[in-house]
């Protein structure tokens, strides 16, 4: 009671005579829950508002004020209209504050007073519409929907966005009479809603609320809020922006620069440049704006500057680098300096930049991976593509995969990784034999520069290391200084940010401090700790040619390097001319790999260029020289043909044709001149890039359909008509397959063995290698009379794809026992049925069919086996019931290519970790199911036991050589 006295008194100086009337109301009649009387509703929202909902709210208003004023938005990433909404966004900096003291005193204060009893009626107000809904209502105390309402708001701001939404629906539905609170609590629920990106819900609600019921700037505000978020999020930008703009102008002032950084972000995706940039400027010129968002709302400004001159924008950018506050920015800068040039079509002023800004870059994260991005993008388009791999290289590791255009940028470092092999081993390779040719002295000399350079890079190096210790040092100093200088006592807070370490300012700072005290400033790469990481290769020397003779410098003179590495490790020494001596093919096999290695580089560099980047001028550059280089390569016949079909789908017939003569007339037996003979080649080159797709389909439809001479037939037309075709193993595949039903093996190893000699890499060809080594050990083929069970069921379980090319599993233990907890097991082929509509058709039949058992579903895939796995029957009995309350399910339709099988948990675990198939599992039931038949049906007395009539090793196996003679 005296923390009511005193929260009146501070809030209300003539709180006396409230007082004074409350306590005799008090006197007048009691005033607990259980009675409802004008004197009990007021005296309990009395209570209500001045003691629990006053030191909740607070905490609230104060907790959510830190939380606005101290989060680190995130200016590259996503949308994040509020700090709240990175809860769902784990890549994205993480808000600190908790609001769970305020959800305790609404808590406190529902169940403390809360009314829910009825009055006492009045007599002849019976008829009253308005009297009889006031006794329809939940809750009586006036003052309790604010307690309901600040537990919905603290659970959105705690990250609960479900039981946010769940508290404002009840709200909604319980406090039907406050029209103005319905609102309010409605369009909270909505904001939820975006936040889990249920954008249906949200729209439905923003849909019904119209502009008549927003009578208060409250609704008004928070209206457009929430409508700019739902349409963010939909990349709706135009609709969002009138809504931006509204709720940045009536927002709070760490609020306010952050929306209006948002909103010119979306009006630059909008293409409203002019707006963007008004935008940024309003963001950056905030009173509450922090200096980190006042200088990257400039740098953003600069990005959607349109202006007909950009020279003023530069130098202003410029000015910027000059200031120490910045030194840590200064990527940036060089950043937004570049896309001026770049928009502006300056391709060579904005490369320089970019280089500035990855020079410059300190921080080593997003900023520096955005720039180098942009940069391999521009090195890549310019055809220089060992300068992209490196910026690609550097800058997709740091990108979120949610990072625009991530998924093109990953493909094409995946594919400049795969070039940057072969190019590299050109140009070392190249590099060693040039130097093979060169007089010892000269080469030595090569080498003494080499090592001269590497000893001046070494003391840069140590020069800037001790450069960057002096500086980490006097800021240590200074930090030190400013904490300790006072004599007043240190004071100690506990953080409690809950976010990642990264994403943690304070823990962050700390950190980075208590590094440079130790360690200095360190540059972040590999083997930081140590000060000389210099490894050699030749491709790394900057100059044009690695050969160019260098005199040594007066700083590091020949005796110095002499010295230096007389005293090294000699071979294993940088500092030593053998390290690099011994590296050079000086014999004929050396030289011989060397030149294979170069011309297979160059083949496989050009197949790259042509097929996975269609740069054909690039891939017929590198052809052109290795033919020039190595006339008589083994390459010959192969570059020949990738250089006709190239010029083909480039539409220049007149140079295609050249090498389609020359495969005629310098490979006559080859079966591309063959092809290459018939005079409408191209046209069913043509009619097999149309076709060979369609009649592959349905020759495998043919095939699970035990049509196994239209499989032939298909097979025989490819090779007749498309000879060349990529497909061509899989037809053979299917061919050899279909002898295995019609129980012809010659023919069947026959056609393995052409595949293991014309395709020893199609991906098939390690499966027919093993299949053909089988054979040829005497195993029989095993028919089964369907071609499908085959194809899917003998699939094994198991994703060592070592493990299965070399044909290991482990040996597998059945058991039968009806009492253990089973699974019901659906298999299906993954090409026929879509594992995600079985999944929901099971589920729904779950929740419609058991009101309080759950059952748990999980869905596995070994290569075309699909698999969901429904968990949790106790033994069989209960598995059985469930499929009778199935099968009764008129709403649930089992698919056709569905088969369910009952297996018991012990044995689904023996067939995974045994690397098993299902085809050894029913082969195991069969089995089991003649020995129960034979033990229940025949007498004992009279006939051997199953164990004597069926042995294990006759019944559904393949038959081992011996055996195989003895049958005979």
């Amino acid at each position: 009671m005296k923390s009511i006295l005193c929260n009146i008194v501070s809030r209300h100086p003539s709180g006396v005579a409230i007082i004074l009337a409350v306590a005799v109301a008090m006197a007048a009649g009691g005033c607990s829950t259980r009675k409802n009387t004008a004197a009990s509703r007021n005296y309990q929202a009395f209570i209500t508002r001045y003691n629990v909902y006053f030191n909740g709210d607070q905490h609230y208003k104060e907790t959510l004020k830190e939380m606005e004023s101290v989060y680190e938005d995130d200016y590259s990433g996503p949308y994040i209209l509020h700090p709240a909404e990175a809860y769902n966004v784990p890549a994205a900096p993480q808000p600190t504050g908790s609001f769970t003291r305020s959800i305790e005193k609404a808590q406190k204060a529902i169940q403390l007073h809360s009314i829910k009893k009825r009055p006492r009626r009045t007599p002849g107000r019976r008829n009253d519409p308005e009297y009889r809904k006031w006794l329809k209502r939940e809750e009586y105390n006036p003052f309790l929907h604010n307690a309901w309402m600040m537990m919905g708001r603290s659970q959105y701001m705690n990250g609960d966005f479900l039981g946010a939404a769940a508290t404002f629906y009840y709200v909604s539905r319980h406090f039907s009479w406050l029209d103005a609170t319905v609102t309010e609590a409605r369009l909270w629920e909505a904001r939820c809603y975006c936040a889990l990106d249920w954008l249906y819900e949200a729209e439905v609600i923003i849909s019904r609320i119209s502009d008549s019921k927003l009578e208060s700037k409250l609704l008004r505000e928070l209206h457009a809020f929430v409508s700019a978020d739902f349409y963010v999020r939909s990349h709706m930008y135009d609709r969002a922006i009138p809504h931006l703009s509204e709720a940045a102008r009536m927002a709070s002032k760490p609020q306010k620069t952050r929306l209006y950084f948002i909103l010119g972000r979306v009006c630059a995706e909008a293409g409203r440049k002019k707006e963007a940039y008004q935008a940024y400027r309003k963001a950056g010129s905030g009173i509450g704006a922090s200096y980190r968002a006042r200088f990257n709302a400039r740098i953003k400004q600069s990005e959607v500057y349109d202006g007909a001159a950009i020279a003023s924008e530069v130098n202003a950018l410029r000015r910027l680098t000059r200031y120490g506050s910045n030194r840590d920015y200064l990527d940036q800068i060089y950043y937004a300096i570049a896309n001026l040039y770049l928009s502006r079509g300056d391709t060579v002023n904005a490369i320089t930049n970019y280089e500035l800004a990855a020079e410059r870059s300190t921080r080593k994260g997003i900023d520096k991976a955005i720039s180098q991005a942009t940069l391999g993008g521009l090195y890549y388009d310019l055809g220089q593509y060992d300068k992209a791999q490196f910026c690609y290289s550097e800058a997709v590791p740091q990108l979120p995969d949610t990072y625009p255009g991530y998924a093109g940028m990953k493909r094409r470092s995946d594919l400049l990784d795969e070039l940057a092999v072969y190019t590299q081993n050109v140009t070392l390779n190249d590099s060693l034999l040039r130097l093979a040719e060169m007089p010892e002295s000269e080469r030595l000399t090569v080498v003494n520069g080499i090592i001269s350079r590497l000893v001046r890079n070494e003391q840069e190096e140590a020069e800037n290391a001790r450069r960057e210790e002096y500086i980490a040092a006097g800021e240590a100093a200074g930090e030190q200084m400013k904490t300790s200088g006072s004599m007043a006592p240190q004071e100690f807070s506990l953080s409690t940010d809950r976010s990642w370490y990264f994403y943690n300012a304070s823990a962050r700072n700390a950190g980075r401090t208590d590094f440079q005290r130790r360690w200095g400033s360190r540059k972040l790469e590999d083997n930081w700790r140590r000060r000389n990481k210099v490894s050699f290769a030749f491709t790394e020397d900057d100059d044009d040619s690695p050969y160019e003779q260098e005199n040594v410098s007066d700083d590091v003179s020949l005796s110095e390097v002499t010295s230096h590495s007389a005293s090294g490790r000699g071979a294993d020494d940088p500092h030593s001319p053998e390290y690099y001596l011994r590296q050079i093919p000086l014999s004929d096999v050396q030289k011989v790999t060397a030149n294979d290695v170069i011309q297979d580089g160059l083949y496989n560099s050009g197949l790259i260029l042509k097929d996975k980047m269609e740069d054909y001028p690039a891939a017929h550059k590198m052809w052109d020289r290795l033919l020039t280089r190595y006339p008589d390569n083994v390459y010959r016949l192969d570059v020949y043909n990738n250089l006709y079909l190239m010029y083909m789908r480039m539409g220049q017939e007149e140079i295609a044709e050249q090498f389609r003569l020359k495969i005629i007339s310098d490979f006559p037996d080859s079966r591309y001149a063959e092809a290459m003979s018939d005079p409408a080649y191209i046209t069913r080159v043509r009619g097999m890039v149309a076709e060979q797709d369609s009649i592959y389909e349905q020759a495998y439809a043919d095939y699970l359909s035990d049509r196994n001479q239209s499989v032939h037939r298909a097979y025989e037309k490819m090779a007749e008509d498309y000879p060349l075709s990529p497909l061509m193993p899989k037809f053979m595949f299917l061919h050899a397959l279909a002898y295995v039903t019609e129980d012809r093996p010659a023919e069947f190893n026959g056609v393995l063995k052409t595949i293991i000699e014309r395709y020893p890499d199609a991906d098939i060809a390690p499966l027919a290698a093993s299949w053909h080594k089988g054979m040829n050990e005497g195993r029989r083929l095993r028919s089964s009379g369907t071609n499908a069970r085959g194809m899917l069921w003998e699939i094994r379980l198991s994703n060592d794809s070592v493990a299965l090319a070399l044909g290991e599993s482990g040996k597998i233990e059945f058991s039968i026992d009806p009492g253990e907890p089973h699974y019901l097991v659906l298999l299906f082929s993954t090409d026929s049925l879509s594992p995600n509509q079985l999944l929901y058709d099971v589920a729904r039949h779950n929740f419609s069919t058991y009101v309080v058992r759950d059952f748990d579903l999980e869905v596995m895939n070994f290569g075309r086996l699909g698999m969901l796995i429904v968990k949790g029957f106790v033994n069989q009995a209960e598995l059985n019931h469930y499929r009778a309350l199935m099968a009764r399910d008129v709403a649930f339709s089992m698919p056709s290519e569905v088969r369910p099988v009952e297996i018991s948990k012990s044995n689904f675990e023996q067939l995974l970790k045994g690397a098993g198939s299902f085809d050894d599992y029913f082969r195991f039931i069969g089995e089991e199911t003649v020995r129960d038949t034979h033990e229940t049906v025949l007498p004992s007395d009279t006939y051997p036991s199953s164990s004597e009539m069926y042995p294990s090793d006759t019944v559904f196996s393949d038959m081992e050589p011996e055996d195989a003679e003895a049958e005979q």
